[in-house]
This record gives structure tokens, C-alpha cells and sequence, in this order.
């Protein structure tokens, strides 16, 4: 429905004073809202009351009867007609007025018929001031369609779903021919652009930063987040900064234990033409990088890095960074080499360990190794390469200085070479990993991806028009692209479990189940290595770390994997462990509320991933809420899992003595059988490296054709040509090729002439 100017900017979200009025089926865009004062009925009721003017997405008249009734429905309101008027021209092509059955126009149409008891409940009017005006005209909204697309691209997209829209060919030449259905592409642009400068403002300047200042504001109070803004004034010198924590982020501080523990922080440009600066803050967990702040700045120098540090730190929530808070910040801040940010960290984060992404460290070695005016020879390049990776990648202190004597020792020989690793070496505290809760990661690659979904998706690889169109873009799509990510992973949605394998608690199997024991202390168990048995590693479930190489940072590792699977408990490393209530959590970080019990995330079957207590309170939750009555349906669900684990057993018993054979026909059948067995166990090996379902093909097709109930028939024949048959020689005279194609034509194909000796020279030409 169109009003009559079109000149405002359009509101994504439905304040809540509406969302109990306005149909929830379709999209509004809201050009006037004013709240008016309630009106308190005879009974002490308070009513809402406002003024609305918006557009809906309806274009014609029967969709504008489908909005209305569901209007009436959903507000549980009666409207009647006041004035219908007849349209002429070609702007407007529909009108009418309504007003409420409860206002005085009913009197109105009534005439002087007069009313027994006015003051009755019964009656009618109460003077309700409540109309409604429907109206279409024939104009194109300049906000419709134009977020996220330029001209070209919107235009485009018009075009494909009319296309799509059409009944048939007819319609569809009709519809493309009408320039008021489809407008060219001057038109759109012209529309594009005072959308734009309505909305947006102007590139830069004092318009822009306006515009930008009231939605700042408008952002505030609207509760989904909060933003600070300092403005650009050349005069006092101060710089642009803008900063913005969502309620998305704000959650993530609350319930990602790892927030608290790792920060990636990166910047990058070119946004926009004013090549304004976004500056992200992440952390990560098993559901990939998630946002803790943005700062978006005019430069990247070190004094506008640190105020905008500072503006962030002042809308922070209280449990920033996991309860640490916004003064303290988080243990460990990873970035690039760049001076600007690690010396804008540590003057607003003193605390905080700032490490240096080893990608970056060994690239820019790397790089220097083979620049050919540092004269090192290529037959040195390699061995210097990985003796520095293993200085880089050591576990503790006494193994890094052993590593970097040998270092000396073999390459110091090249004086430019000594130079340069003795800057890197008196810097090693910036890149040594020792005992600190990095997870596992090293590298900013988390943060590095996060920018590539930034631009390719949120952004859909378009430059924004303004700052203004950045803030849109951050708030909005962002915000919804990692609501819909959570969600992903909280309703085990398999399109989003294409996350690092390492998440996926690879390798578990290969550890001993029996060998793991509990200690005393809680949430803590032994576990054996699986290579050698002799050597044992502590698990804590709680803070998901192992002793291990692996999990002593905190990263997910075999034992923990194995202890999970066993003990049926949850760890935040691995997705398959998550029980009902750690999805729950997920959901509550994506929007904000939680389900009414933890049950609709549950599965019908008890998992891997479920611990004994768990199970009981699905199983009640459920049948409280579910299934009522129906407690035969658990009975016999119940019943049938005792079944299957008594199959179980009787399945692991017949399976031990099938490799119990297995182990004595290797050892008294011979070095043949021995090799062959060999040999089979590396392909299982190669098999299970890809994927479990792979492993199974390879087993189901195990010399399937060896198998010795099975009638073996001789391969099929090569197929040939039937002129080809014909043209072979018998071995007799011509009778018998007519003969051959006789029984050819009556359908004998299979009549064979003979087999030939196997002698050369006997055999025909």
C-alpha cells in the first residue's frame, strides 16, 4: 500500500506497541510513528493509542482484502467502511476509508434516530477515534527493494522474480513491456538516489554524520544494542569512531566460556568509498568465530585505536568477557604485527597477554629466507624453515632453548641471518605458546575468514554507500547471519555441521575405554595415550583441557573425546557431546529468550551426547509435555533399548571370537596369509582416514566376488556389433557362416562355434 510521500526511511523491525496489531505475515516499512496517550476505560483498562503511517507489501486490491482481514483478526477489531471513493487517473488505483464500529459515525449514518440508554454497555458508540486509510498508488517506493543492492543489481532481481511470477510466456512479455511493472534502469537510479539521500544522508560531511547521529540514538533506545559515536570535526581535531555491541554480543560475553580467554583482533577497509576502517573483535568456540565488539574509525592509527578501545569499553555489558569485565578484559588478545593495535591493547588492556598470529610470524621469515639480497642458500632455506617452526611450536621453555641452540649452532654462520632471528628471539614472548588457553589456535584465521563472510555475505561483495549503510549492514544482517549460524547448530541442522573436523571428536575410538578411570576430584579422569599404553594423561571435562600436547592449551583431543563417549558427559570441544541444555544455551545467544524447557531439544533416542541425569529429565519433560498419557509409547521405547543392548552383548561375543580366529590363522597359516592380512589392515586404515561411511563401502565390497556360497559365473562378454559375428571365420566353409547367421537371425547368439587350440601356428589370420 503507498502513502502519500515516500520521502522516509525505512524501519526493519516493528516497534512491540504494534507487533499486536499488525499481521506478522507481512513486511512494514514505517514512515510515521507517534504513541499517543492511553485511554483508560469506564473499567479502568488502559488502550493503546497511535498514529501510524507505513507501507506494506501488498500491490493490488485483493491482497490489500486478504492484509484487512487479517487485521481485524489479529487485533480483534471491527472496521467499517466510511467512504469509498471512485478512482480515476492512473496514480491512485485503489481507496478507502475505515472506522471503527465504535465510533461516532455509526451514529452519524443512523440519522436522528436516538438512543434509549447512551450510558448502557450495550451501546455501540463510545466515540472511538480509531480510522484506518487504505490506498495504492501507482509509484515505486525508493526503499523497497534497494538494501544490499545497487541499482543494477536491484533492477535485476525485479526483473527475475517477475519472471519467475508469470503464469505464462503472454504474461510475461505483458508484464516486462509495462514500464510501471518494470522500469527501466534511469529510473531506478533516480529513485536509488534520493532513497539514498533520504535515508542515508549525503557520502560524507555534515548530512551524514546527522543522519548517522539519530540512528545512534534511535539504536539505543530501541534495546537491541548499544553504540557510541564520536563525530568527525577537523577544527578540534577529533577523529571518526564509531562503536557497536549488538545484543548477539552481548550474550556471547555471557555464556562463551572462551570469550573470557582468547580475543582475535583485526582490521580491514574499503567498506566504503571514505575507505572507512572496521575493526573486529572475536573469539571462538566449537561453533566457529563469534563477534564481542566493532569499531568502525576514519584511520587505523594507534591513538584512534585506543579511543575507540576506550568508547567500547563504556558500552560493554557488566559480564564482558565472560564476568572478567570491561576494565580487565580477556587473558590473551591475538592480532597481526601491527604496532598501532598491540599498543592501543596494552594501553586500555594492560592484563592481557597480546601474542602474534604464527602464520604471519613464519610467512614474513619466510620471506625473508628467500629474498635473495639476505644471500641465503637455497640448499639451507628448508632445514632453517623447520628448525624455526619447531622453536616456534614448543611446549615449554627448555625445549624452545634447546631447539634454538641447535639453531645457532647449524644456520649462525650467515651474519644477516643472526641478525634478523635475534630481533625475532628477544621478541619470542609475543609468539611462544606455553601452558596459555589458546584452544588450539594459533593463528588469526578465525578472524581472517570472519572478514571474508563480511564482505561476500553480509555485505553480498557491495560496497555501502556511507557510514550510515555500514551501520545497516552490522546491526542488521550480521546480526541475523549469526543468529541463523547458532540456531544451526542448536537444532543439529546438518547444513551447519561443516565446521572443523576437530570439533567432531575424530580419534576418540583409538583410546582404551577400559584403561579411563575417574579420580576423586570432580570432573577429572585418567586417560592412556593411544600409542603407548604406558603413558597416562589427566582430562578435565569442566574446562575442556587435557594434559596432552594437544589439549594442554585447551584444545579438543582424542582423551577428552574418549571420556565424553564413555562417560556420556559434556564438553564445550566437542558438538556430539552437547546435551539438550547446552544447545539451549546456543538458541538463548541467537534471540535473546529461551525455550520453555530444554526438551525441544531433545532427541527421541538417548545419544552419546546425553548423561544419565539428563536422560531422566528429558524423559520427564517430555512426557509431562508431549505425550501425556501415553506412557506405553516410553515402555516400549524403553523395552526395545533393553533389547537392543542385550543384542549387544550377544553381538561383541560372537564378534570377539570371529577376531579371535582371525588372530590364530595369522599365526599358524603361513606368510601368505600374513601378508594379505597385512595388507588389508592398511587399506582399513586408509578407508577409516576419510570417513566412517567410506570404511563401510570398503567392507560391504570386500571381495564380494570371492565369496564362497555364491555360484561364480564367468564374466560378461565384451559387447559387440551383430555384423561383427557375422564377418568371423567358423573354421569351416561357407555353409557354416550361413549357418552361423541363420542361428544369428533366429535370436541363437549363443551357439558357439568351437574354441580354438592355443597354438600360434595353428591360429587362423
Amino acid at each position: 500500500m503507498e502513502s502519500d510521500n515516500g520521502d522516509s526511511a525505512a524501519q526493519d523491525s516493528l516497534p512491540e506497541r504494534l507487533k499486536p496489531f499488525l499481521p506478522q505475515c507481512n513486511t512494514y516499512l514505517i514512515e510515521k510513528f507517534s504513541e499517543l496517550p492511553s485511554y483508560r476505560t469506564a473499567e479502568n483498562f488502559n488502550v493503546t493509542q497511535f498514529e501510524l503511517k507505513a507501507y506494506v507489501n501488498v500491490d493490488n486490491k485483493e491482497e490489500v482484502h486478504k492484509w484487512f482481514a487479517a487485521f481485524k483478526s489479529w487485533s480483534k477489531t471491527t472496521m467499517a467502511q466510511t467512504r469509498g471513493f471512485n478512482v480515476k487517473g492512473n496514480r491512485v488505483i485503489y481507496r478507502e476509508l475505515y472506522h471503527c464500529i465504535h465510533s461516532n459515525e455509526v451514529k452519524k449514518k443512523q440519522g436522528n434516530r436516538e438512543t434509549k440508554r447512551p450510558q448502557s454497555a450495550r451501546a455501540r458508540n463510545v466515540n472511538c477515534a480509531a480510522s484506518l486509510h487504505l490506498r495504492i498508488e501507482r509509484k515505486r517506493l525508493p526503499y523497497g527493494h534497494s538494501d544490499g543492492h545497487s541499482p543494477s543489481s536491484a533492477l535485476y532481481a525485479h526483473e527475475d522474480s517477475l519472471h519467475l511470477n508469470a503464469s505464462d510466456e503472454q504474461e510475461l512479455m505483458e508484464i516486462l513491456a509495462d514500464r510501471a511493472k518494470n522500469p527501466d534502469y534511469d529510473y531506478v537510479a533516480k529513485i536509488f538516489q534520493q532513497y539514498r539521500e533520504s535515508a542515508l544522508g549525503s557520502r560524507n560531511s555534515k548530512p551524514m554524520f546527522e543522519r548517522l547521529k539519530q540512528i545512534v540514538e534511535d539504536y539505543d533506545d530501541s534495546g537491541q544494542g548499544r553504540a557510541v559515536l564520536q563525530e568527525y570535526n577537523a577544527s578540534s581535531g577529533s577523529v571518526f569512531i564509531l562503536c557497536i555491541v549488538t545484543n548477539l554480543m552481548s550474550r556471547v560475553h555471557e555464556k562463551i566460556r572462551q570469550s573470557e580467554e582468547i580475543c582475535y583482533m583485526d582490521a580491514s577497509a574499503a567498506f566504503d568509498p571514505l575507505n572507512t576502517s572496521i575493526t573486529l573483535l572475536y573469539s571462538s568456540c566449537a561453533v566457529g568465530a563469534l563477534p564481542l565488539g566493532v569499531l568502525f574509525t576514519s584511520d587505523e592509527l594507534e591513538i584512534t585505536l585506543e579511543k575507540a578501545l576506550n568508547l567500547l569499553k563504556t558500552i560493554l555489558p557488566s559480564h564482558a568477557f565472560y564476568g572478567r569485565g570491561a576494565e580487565v578484559g580477556p587473558i590473551v588478545f591475538l592480532t597481526d604485527d601491527s604496532s598501532a593495535e598491540r599498543n592501543s591493547l596494552e594501553l586500555c588492556w594492560p592484563q592481557g597477554i597480546r601474542l602474534l598470529c604464527t602464520f604471519h610470524v613464519l610467512q614474513a621469515f619466510w620471506r625473508w629466507l628467500h629474498d635473495s639480497k639476505h644471500h641465503i642458500k637455497k640448499e639451507d632455506r628448508a632445514p632453517i624453515m623447520e628448525k624455526m617452526k619447531k622453536i616456534l611450536y614448543s611446549t615449554s621453555g627448555p625445549e624452545m632453548d634447546v631447539h634454538y641452540n641447535e639453531f645457532k649452532q647449524k644456520f649462525y654462520g650467515y651474519n644477516l641471518l643472526r641478525k634478523h632471528f635475534e630481533l625475532l628471539w628477544n621478541r619470542r614472548q609475543f609468539w611462544a605458546r606455553t601452558r596459555l588457553p589458546m584452544r588450539g589456535n594459533n593463528t588469526n584465521n578465525y578472524i581472517e575468514r570472519s572478514f571474508g563472510m563480511l564482505k561476500d555475505i553480509i555485505f553480498a561483495r557491495t560496497q555501502a554507500f556511507d557510514s550510515v549503510q555500514i551501520f545497516h549492514f552490522i546491526t542488521m544482517s550480521m546480526e541475523r547471519f549469526y543468529a541463523r549460524r547458532l540456531l544451526g547448530i542448536a537444532h543439529k541442522h546438518p547444513g551447519h555441521l561443516r565446521i572443523a573436523r576437530r570439533f567432531l571428536c575424530p580419534g576418540w575410538e583409538k583410546v582404551d575405554a577400559n584403561l579411563i578411570q575417574k579420580t576423586n576430584i570432580d570432573f577429572e579422569f585418567i586417560a592412556s595415550s593411544a600409542s603407548n599404553s604406558g603413558i597416562f594423561y589427566i582430562v578435565n571435562t569442566e574446562i575442556g583441557a587435557c594434559t596432552c600436547p594437544v589439549g594442554i592449551s585447551g584444545g579438543p583431543c582424542k582423551h577428552q573425546g574418549a571420556v565424553a563417549m564413555k562417560f556420556h558427559i559434556s564438553t564445550l570441544n566437542f558438538i556430539p557431546s552437547l546435551t539438550p541444555n547446552d544447545r539451549m544455551v546456543y538458541g538463548y545467544i541467537a534471540l535473546g529468550q529461551l525455550a520453555e524447557n530444554s526438551s525441544f531439544y531433545a532427541s527421541l533416542r538417548a545419544g552419546p551426547g546425553f548423561s544419565p541425569q539428563d536422560q531422566e529429565t528429558i524423559l520427564s519433560d517430555y512426557s509431562d509435555n508431549f505425550f501425556n498419557d501415553e506412557t506405553t509409547e516410553w515402555r516400549e521405547l524403553n523395552e526395545e533399548n533393553e533389547r537392543n543392548e542385550r543384542n549387544k552383548e550377544t553381538n561383541n561375543a560372537e564378534f570377539n571370537a570371529f577376531l579371535k580366529r582371525i588372530k590364530e590363522d595369522y599365526q599358524n597359516c603361513g606368510s601368505q596369509l600374513q601378508t594379505a592380512l597385512n595388507k588389508f589392515a592398511e587399506r582399513y586404515d586408509a578407508a577409516k582416514s576419510k570417513s566412517i561411511p567410506r570404511l563401510c563401502s570398503f567392507l560391504y565390497d570386500l571381495n564380494r566376488d570371492l565369496d564362497p556360497t555364491v555360484y561364480i559365473k564367468s564374466g560378461s562378454m565384451i559387447r559387440v556389433q551383430v555384423e561383427s559375428i557375422k564377418r568371423r571365420k567358423s573354421g569351416s566353409s561357407s555353409g557354416g557362416k550361413r549357418k552361423i547367421a541363420a542361428n544369428i537371425s533366429e535370436g541363437k547368439e549363443n551357439m558357439d562355434p568351437g574354441k580354438k587350440e592355443h597354438n600360434f601356428k595353428h591360429a587362423h589370420r
